[in-house]
């Protein structure tokens, strides 16, 4: 249980996170974003430590997490300085990581089918407008978003083709994390705003961890 240091650690800095990027009241109130700005990369820190001691049925898959969990801690350092296309690009490499951890684990032919379903949905109605908005603001940034959706597009079918509840919930919260920050940047105003954007993302990657004693080749 020495990983639970570790977790607990990281969700009291996540909680800490989320005030930080709280609206502030009406007068400005003190100055946040110097918190947010070591408790947000803290969080991911404690993640991958909770993830080196977590048992796992396989040292592959929990290397595999480890290395998506590192490249979410470097895409959260250059979002956080507004370097977009840099952090989305490490974002992808995380979740190409998650893709082969994924890809170790048996699928169920019914999960992969209601993945699929869920992902497609969300492409419609969601992931359009979406990859429009970004094409508008440059090419290069509508092929680069188009392409980071169609990898997390892969991890939710995969997850949800697994028999790991955890994962498949982990994916779930990260769809839901990267198209309302999408949908932020690119479309309008997201449901919940930066809040919403970081309890979704932040409680999917500790279920990435949390996940990886379930995860058997």
């Amino acid at each position: 249980m020495l990983y639970a240091v570790p977790m607990t650690i990281a969700a009291v800095l996540a909680m800490v996170n989320w005030w930080a990027v709280a609206p502030r009241r009406s007068d400005g109130g003190p100055d946040r974003r110097s918190i947010e700005r070591w408790a947000k990369p803290a969080v991911m820190v404690f993640l991958v430590a909770a993830a080196l001691l977590i048992p796992a049925e396989s040292s592959a898959i929990r290397w595999a997490i480890v290395v998506g969990l590192a490249f979410g801690l470097v895409g959260d350092v250059l979002l956080f300085y507004d370097r977009f296309i840099p952090g989305a690009s490490a974002f992808l490499i995380g979740h190409l990581a998650y893709v082969a951890a994924l890809l170790m684990v048996p699928q169920e032919p019914r999960g992969l089918l209601v993945g699929g379903v869920i992902v497609l949905l969300v492409a419609v109605f969601v992931g359009r407008q979406i990859v429009a908005g970004a094409w508008r603001t440059s090419p290069l940034l509508g092929a680069i978003v188009a392409t980071y959706m169609l990898v997390i597009g892969v991890v939710v079918v995969l997850a949800v083709g697994s028999t790991s509840v955890v994962v498949e919930i982990a994916a779930l919260l990260f769809l839901t994390s990267d198209a309302l920050l999408a949908w932020a940047r690119f479309v309008g105003p997201a449901p919940g705003g930066r809040v919403a954007v970081m309890v979704t993302y932040q409680l999917a990657q500790a279920g990435f961890v949390l996940a990886i004693p379930t995860l058997v080749p």
